[in-house]
């Protein structure tokens, strides 16, 4: 039974029939992992704490710079040479002093992730260069741990849902041996907005993933592509690739 001052709290999101007083109760429970603490993973993790999910594990090694404050969002110049996972977990105790917060400042890589995913439900990854992408993709492959992926560059924004589930339907390696995926943030620039976008979409589905687990209303391995420009959204469904050393 949810208390009085989570029914208050929660009050909006528990009129919505993906969550409900079960659902609620089920992210009280959760524990997800956020990798990367820049423009998505620090509003993802504001959202998924506003919505109460009981734990969350924040990784990164990075410390807040002026160039950051244009897209990610929770920082501010208070925050400036502090490190991100201090800075956000101050703003997110702000936020829900319900939430229990782990901090890991340090870089995620395949020898820290089998010790940083433990516990976990779900994991999101935040990061935005693609060998990082493929470690955290081995090492949930290797755990069956859902993983939610979101990037931005320029005006566009892509995800997608790994389950790891079988029958598999593809993952990250499958994902970027079949189209040609560019660490550019950097170089071609980003747009505040589009990244909040990718990051909302991102919260969403970890947020009906771990209100419902395997009822969830999610759509696997679905690779979406939105342009904020057209705006357009394109999808295509992810194959898994027959060699591949890490699904297969």
């Amino acid at each position: 039974m949810l208390t009085k001052q989570e029914i208050t709290r929660y009050s909006r999101q528990l009129l919505v029939d993906a969550i409900d007083e079960e659902g609620q109760h089920n992210l009280t429970h959760a524990h997800a992992v956020i990798i990367g603490l820049g423009g998505l993973g620090s509003l993802a993790a504001r959202l998924l704490a506003g919505a109460g999910v009981g734990t969350l594990t924040l990784v990164d090694g990075d410390v807040v710079e002026m160039s950051n404050l244009a897209r990610q969002v929770p920082y501010n110049e208070m925050h400036l040479g502090e490190l991100k996972t201090r800075a956000l977990s101050r703003e997110l105790n702000k936020v829900n002093p319900e939430v229990t917060l782990h901090i890991k400042s340090l870089f995620a890589d395949k020898n820290n992730l089998p010790s940083i995913l433990a516990n976990a439900n779900c994991v999101l990854d935040c990061t935005d260069e693609v060998k990082q992408r493929k470690q955290v993709n081995a090492a949930c492959a290797s755990k069956q741990l859902p993983l939610f992926i979101a990037a931005a560059s320029g005006c566009t924004w892509q995800a997608i849902n790994l389950s790891f589930q079988r029958p598999i339907k593809g993952c990250y390696a499958c994902l970027v041996s079949q189209i040609k995926i560019r660490d550019d943030c950097t170089t071609k620039g980003v747009l505040g907005p589009v990244v909040a976008m990718a990051a909302c979409h991102q919260a969403t589905q970890a947020l009906l993933f771990l209100a419902n687990k395997q009822h969830a209303d999610i759509q696997w391995g679905q690779y979406l592509v939105y342009n904020a420009v057209k705006p357009a959204l394109q999808s295509f469904s992810l194959a898994p690739f027959p060699h591949c050393e890490v699904c297969q």
